[in-house]
Order: structure tokens, then C-alpha cells, then sequence
């Protein structure tokens, strides 16, 4: 197994785990109370934020682009009468997740992130190659977290504010997938997203990502 190199970029004292990527580490002094300044620094309070909770992947690639990260997240929850053989129900609920930094996005990066939805996001991660989902699939989100360092113009404000995408599988039994979009503007300082990506908005602007 190849080595990790470990890069500091700051010199505070370090408050979450190490974050390895493909050819060395980045580490940006910020705890889960301070603001994010710039996209690197953002990207790592995200994927931290992430720990725990989903399995993580650096610098995935999807078609021609690679994200900075991928965040997959699943639970099976289920309901009982008195014993596990009389099983009422059972649910599959699942998010992937997307987290890139740009230097500017524009609506063509929308528009692209979109054509990887239709052509190998929801077919692949969600459908697995089938023609529906899992048995007992209850729901699927797929969530672009973008990071632009440079303000956000009108036309992919715009873009990201009427973006929808929902997918009903067999009239619902097997669940549907929806895909929330969040974008930190961090030369403007405000976070906005589509309208399915409202109460994740409002997370993380409670928890001042920025």
C-alpha cells in the first residue's frame, strides 16, 4: 500500500481526524464553530461534518469528472410485531453524495452535473443496472454540495434555484429519487440551493459553514 504524505496548511492546532487524499493529506484549521474562508478549507469541514456516519471516497471520478469527494450513506430500518419473523415493513434509504470545489460555477457545471445523473448516477448508484431499484427501496438522494471561491453569477443562481429532479419508481412501491443541490457562495458569503435542497440550507447556514 502506497504511503500518505501528511501537508499542513495552516499552524493551529489540528480539532478532527486526518482526511487522506490521493497523493497527500490536507488538513485546514477549522472546527465545526469556525467559518470556512476559503474552498479547500470549506471542502475539509464538509467532508468532515461526513465522518462517521458515511463511507467517504477522495477524488472520485464520475464519467470525465473527478469530485473532491463521495459520500455514500445507507440504512435499513424495519417494524415487528413481537418477533423478527412477522416483519411489518422493511426500508432501504440511501444518499450519495457529491462535494467539489470551482473556482467560479457556472450553469454549464449544473447542467453537466445533471447529464451524470441521467446517464450514470441514478441508473448506476441508485439502480444498480436495473430497471428499479431494490426491493423495499424507500427513498434515494443524490446531493451536489458545490463550493465556488469566486461570486456566483445570475444566470447559475438561477439554474440552481428552479433545478428539479425527482424519480418515481413503480407508481412509488419501489420508492423514488430526488436530487438536492447546495452551492456555498464564498465570495458573497451566502448559501442557496434548489427548492428540494431547502432544510439542508438551512443546516448548514444554523452551523455557519460560512
Amino acid at each position: 500500500m502506497r504511503d500518505i504524505l501528511y501537508k499542513r496548511v495552516d499552524d493551529g492546532p489540528l480539532s478532527a481526524k486526518l482526511y487522506p487524499g490521493n497523493d497527500y493529506l490536507t488538513v485546514a484549521y477549522v472546527g465545526f464553530g469556525g467559518i470556512a474562508v476559503n474552498g479547500p478549507e470549506l471542502r475539509e469541514k464538509l467532508i468532515r461534518s461526513h465522518m462517521g456516519s458515511y463511507d467517504l471516497s477522495p477524488w472520485f471520478k464520475v464519467g470525465n469528472t473527478t469530485y473532491d469527494a463521495y459520500a455514500r450513506f445507507d440504512v435499513t430500518s424495519a417494524k415487528y410485531v413481537l418477533v423478527k419473523k412477522a416483519e411489518l415493513y422493511r426500508a432501504h434509504s440511501f444518499e450519495h453524495t457529491f462535494i467539489r470545489v470551482f473556482d467560479e460555477f457556472l450553469a454549464d457545471d449544473l447542467y453537466r452535473f445533471k447529464s451524470q445523473i441521467d446517464e450514470t448516477i441514478e441508473p448506476g448508484f441508485v439502480r444498480e443496472g436495473k430497471p428499479y431499484p431494490m426491493k423495499d427501496h424507500m427513498y434515494s438522494f443524490i446531493t451536489g454540495l458545490f463550493i465556488s471561491e469566486m461570486r456566483v453569477g445570475e444566470e447559475a443562481r438561477r439554474a440552481v434555484r428552479k433545478f428539479r429532479y425527482v424519480r418515481n419508481y413503480l407508481l412509488s412501491i419501489r420508492g423514488y429519487c430526488l436530487c438536492r443541490i447546495v452551492l456555498f457562495d464564498l465570495e458573497d458569503g451566502i448559501i442557496f440551493g434548489n427548492p428540494a435542497a431547502q432544510e439542508v440550507v438551512k443546516g448548514y447556514k444554523k452551523a455557519r459553514y460560512i
